[in-house]
């Protein structure tokens, strides 16, 4: 494969995939691990090698586990029972699937605050789950295009030194 080709390749590879730090509809930090495995094979893991892979790697599973991670840790925070963390995982699926970003946002309140209801709580409860919701949703999107920058920083640094 031509070296330009691979270059442009990764170069799309990595703005993706920091796109999709942004957007769930993307893998943001695997097509990022993409476009550095797809560089390392082309100069055979000379300028970017297996262990600088291994760091990128390490960085995808933390983006990817804080990302699935956050929501349910601010749900609890704020009080948030099993009913409450299932409703934010329905509502948000069902939303990101009807109304993409916005939808998973508001899905993901929703859900929390339905099914605390449900079980038995009362609203101002409920509600102060569903924010916890949010805040866990939103500090996890912040960690998540903070490790995407990191990687794409990573990378670049490793091309160029």
């Amino acid at each position: 494969m031509p070296h330009e080709l691979v270059i442009a390749l990764t170069v799309v590879l990595m703005l993706l995939g920091l796109a999709g730090s942004l957007l769930p509809m993307l893998p943001g930090s695997p097509m990022i691990l993409a476009g550095a495995a797809l560089y390392a094979w082309q100069t055979q893991f000379t300028v970017v090698g297996w262990t600088d892979l291994i760091v990128l790697a390490v960085l995808t599973l933390a983006g990817q586990g804080l990302d699935s991670a956050a929501a349910v840790l601010g749900a609890k925070k704020y009080g948030a029972s099993r009913w409450g963390i299932i409703g934010a995982c329905i509502g948000g699926t069902l939303g990101l699937i009807t109304a993409n970003i916005i939808g998973l946002i508001i899905g993901s309140f929703a859900g929390a605050v339905v099914l605390e209801l449900l079980k038995g709580s009362e609203l101002k409860a409920s509600v102060k789950v569903g924010y916890g919701t949010l805040v866990g949703f939103l500090c996890g999107a912040v960690g998540k295009v903070i490790i995407a920058f990191i990687m794409v920083g990573y990378f670049i640094l490793q091309v160029w030194r």
